[in-house]
């Protein structure tokens, strides 16, 4: 139950971070760089989720 509500944390900060994105100006702009940086951080915490949902379901496939 945790994990799914880190998944939908994530998700839910990956939207607003592209929202923030202003897709007119360049990568230099801070305001882009910082919405990058939430999304890329956002996308590994994400990444870093879903491996530990399917590691606690190979373990319980093995222990039974």
């Amino acid at each position: 139950m945790l994990k799914k509500i880190g998944l939908l944390l994530c998700i839910i900060v990956i939207v607003i971070n592209l929202l923030n994105y202003n897709f007119d100006l360049d990568f230099s702009d801070n305001d882009n760089k910082i919405s990058l940086i939430g999304v890329l951080a956002s996308l590994c915490a994400l990444v870093l989720i879903v491996i530990s949902m399917i590691s606690e379901k190979i373990s319980k496939k093995i222990k039974d």
